[in-house]
């Protein structure tokens, strides 16, 4: 049976396990939803606010918002010269989105490259380490060392190399370039960190990266609530981050359910959380397979058990990320839901002035909103026979998989 089992290539080795098309697909589909969470965020955080372009009066500007080409050009313009990093993995002069491809290609080439040098030995590693912070070293602060101490050999003197009353005794512009070289690097950072970190952590199979990037994502978002607050914005001047609108908008999407603002945030969520599982299922995965003894990676019985626990993974992942999508969205929009019941059932001027209440499309109604569909659903428990509804769901969901094994054993 197990001869069997290899001969079919149905092993549970890591090579052929990560030829495997459902591995590849959650590695597709972490990538993509990296990509889509990038393209969200951009659109949606990418901009300054119009009062602090309007202040810059034409000159170059740049604000802490999830854009990096404007960063650059303030950067060139900062230090009255070219940008170091090449234009092609910069993306500067690109339009739109275009701006983010060739950088992502140039993250996707560091990402083979992070996976190539994993899996040399550990000398190796600690070589290859080495010479990337000694060529930066030297490169950074090479050129300002040997003009410093050549000039203290030549006068035959010891002077600090800044704040001196003649020139040649100040070699700090020798700093300017790789300071440069640093700010851009930073700006890139802004947008690109997680991209890096997102796609090491999928290809190269990295919990450390996966979680850099969520807690990147997430940090980004509570710095930006927290800096284009109405309190923070009217006491700190000067930032230039566009905030989000104080109301949550009309819903008018999907027959109803959701805003254009709220389904944008959605979207950011949704694309997060698929991002994790995702990625964090095919970590878990080979993390399985590698406890597994020799033998067992090509005992059938053992093949089919990983087979099933993959294949309900996969079920898992999409029916939950779709069920919590309409959960959100109608937790969003409860109130409207509550309201447009209470009025079919007994319909008075009550009921249509609460629903035009501003209060209700402001950012802190549809928390309450939230806050009250939770409260029906913890009281919901009581009345619904949520254990028989879950109970007729596996059933379903197994009578499927069955005839998903038979198919492939057929």
């Amino acid at each position: 049976m197990s001869e069997e089992g290899h001969n079919n290539g149905k092993t549970l080795r890591l090579r052929s396990l990560r030829t495997r098309w459902q591995i590849l697909a959650l590695q597709v589909v972490a990538t993509a939803s990296l990509a889509m969470l990038i393209l969200t965020m951009t659109s949606k955080y990418g901009e300054c606010d119009q009062d602090f372009i309007d202040e810059a009066d034409g000159e170059s500007y740049w604000c802490p918002a999830f854009e990096h080409t404007r960063g650059i050009a303030y950067v060139e313009q900062s230090f009255q010269r070219d940008a170091i990093l090449p234009d092609v993995i910069t993306g500067v002069g690109q339009v739109g989105s275009t701006s983010l491809l060739f950088p992502s290609v140039f993250c996707l080439l560091l990402t083979g490259a992070h996976a190539i040098a994993s899996t040399r030995d550990s000398k190796l590693r600690r070589r290859l380490r080495i010479g990337i912070y000694s060529t930066a070293l030297i490169f950074g602060l090479g050129p300002f060392l040997f003009e410093w101490i050549t000039g203290m050999v030549t006068y035959r003197q010891v002077y600090v190399p800044f704040g001196q009353d003649l020139e040649i005794f100040n070699h700090g512009d020798r700093l300017l370039l790789p300071m440069q070289m640093i700010s851009e690097f930073i700006v890139m950072g802004v947008v690109f960190a997680p991209v890096l970190f997102g796609l090491i952590g999928i290809w190269n199979l990295s919990m450390r990266a996966i979680v850099a990037t969520m807690s990147y994502i997430v940090m980004f978002l509570i710095f930006h609530a927290l800096l284009t607050f109405e309190a923070v914005l009217d006491s700190v001047q000067g930032i230039g981050l566009n905030p989000l609108p104080a109301q949550i908008g009309e819903s008018t999407m999907f027959g109803g359910l959701v805003s254009p603002l709220a389904f944008e945030l959605i979207t950011i969520s949704v694309v997060l959380f698929l991002f994790f599982e995702s990625s964090h299922m095919c970590i878990r995965l080979f993390e399985y397979v590698a406890m597994l003894p020799e033998s067992a990676r090509t005992d059938p019985e053992h093949i089919r058990m990983f087979q099933t626990v993959l294949n309900t993974h996969l079920f898992q992942l999409f029916g939950v990320v779709s069920l919590a999508t309409l959960l959100t969205a109608v937790a969003l929009d409860f109130d409207e839901i509550l309201i447009t019941v209470i009025s079919e059932f007994q319909p008075n001027q009550w009921s249509q002035q609460v629903n035009d209440s501003l209060e209700l499309q402001m950012t802190y109604g549809k928390v309450i909103s939230a806050g009250l569909f939770l409260l029906f659903f913890s009281m919901a428990r009581y009345l619904v026979p949520w254990q028989f509804v879950l109970g007729w769901f596996e059933s379903l969901f197994r009578g499927v998989q069955k005839n998903i094994a038979s198919d492939n054993e057929g």
